[in-house]
Order: structure tokens, then sequence, then C-alpha cells
């Protein structure tokens, strides 16, 4: 079975117990009332909030990572491949920008300006061009590393002695 149907259903699973709780909860909510007003509105905020969370928990897949700090940006063809999860490596140059680190969330965006979704960078390098290998080119969406090269070269003017960041990337929520 294909992982994103998979994950779906045990999504819609979760939230279907989740109901099944709510629903119960209907039934002890009288009891509730012996308590008083104000010890009913902290605890029932608290249990709402709960739930709140519950339900995004499982809606995302993943805690909500708060708005994020940063941005990528992306030619057309290299976006789209980050965003069917193709690549989950980014060669970048170092000069002249702010490299992420390890745990933020940044916005993906094409070169035209279009945001296209949230990235979370999940393992930061830093190396020369010359240094970066066959499989991190082939992670990165390129077939060789000359490719990766030729493509930096006209996009970012890089030479072989340029420092170049390797971020890891991952798509943040739920992509179906």
């Amino acid at each position: 079975m294909d992982r994103r149907i998979l994950q779906s259903l045990v999504r819609s699973v979760l939230l279907f117990l989740l109901s099944i709780v709510l629903v119960a909860g209907f039934y002890f909510h009288s009891a509730f009332y012996s308590v008083g007003l104000y010890p009913l509105l902290l605890i029932g905020g608290f249990v709402t909030f709960l739930v709140i969370l519950g339900a995004r928990l499982i809606l995302l897949g993943e805690l909500p990572r708060g708005r994020p700090s940063g941005e990528l940006t992306f030619g057309l063809e290299e976006g789209d491949r980050v965003q069917r999860q193709i690549v989950s490596l980014v060669v970048l140059p170092v000069e002249g920008r702010d490299v992420p680190v390890v745990g933020q969330a940044v916005r993906g965006r094409y070169e035209t300006g279009i945001e296209f979704g949230r990235l979370l960078v999940v393992d930061v390098g830093r190396k020369f061009l010359s240094e970066i290998t066959e499989e991190e080119a082939k992670r990165a969406g390129y077939r060789t590393v000359e490719e990766l090269r030729a493509a930096g070269a006209v996009r970012f003017r890089w030479r072989p002695d340029d420092v170049v960041a390797v971020l890891g990337i991952r798509p943040l929520g739920v992509r179906a």
C-alpha cells in the first residue's frame, strides 16, 4: 500500500477515535457542573486546548513549528523536485547569504517570488564545491557532480574552490 494512503488512513482513524473521546466527554460533562464555574472554565479550557493540539498533530503529522524564520529560493524545476520530495539535499553558495541552522523551518520560494511550501532543515554542512560527492549530487537531484557544478556555475557563478552549504531538507506538513 502506498505510504501516503496508509498515513492518511491512520490519521483518519485517529481523528475518528478523537471524536469518540469527545462524545464520551459529553456523557461525563454533567458531573463537572458540581465543581463550580471557575474550575469548570479552567479544566474545560485546558481539555479543549489539548483536543485542538491533538487534532493539529493528527492532521499535520507533526507538532506545529511556528512561523518559518528564513527562506530558500529555488529555480522552477528545482522547486518542483523539492515539492515532490525527489530532492532531499540542497547545495547553495555560502557567500552573501544566511545559511539556516538545523531544526529551522524556512519558506520554500521559486525565483519568481511565489512560495510553494515550508521546509525543515535536518542537516547542515559546509564544504568546498570540489569535495561534493556523486551521492550528494544525486540526492540534490542531479545525475552527476559535473551536472551540479554546471547548473551552479550558471545560477551562482561558482568555481570548484568555492565553499558551499550542503543542506538536508524535508517538506513540513502533509502532502497527499
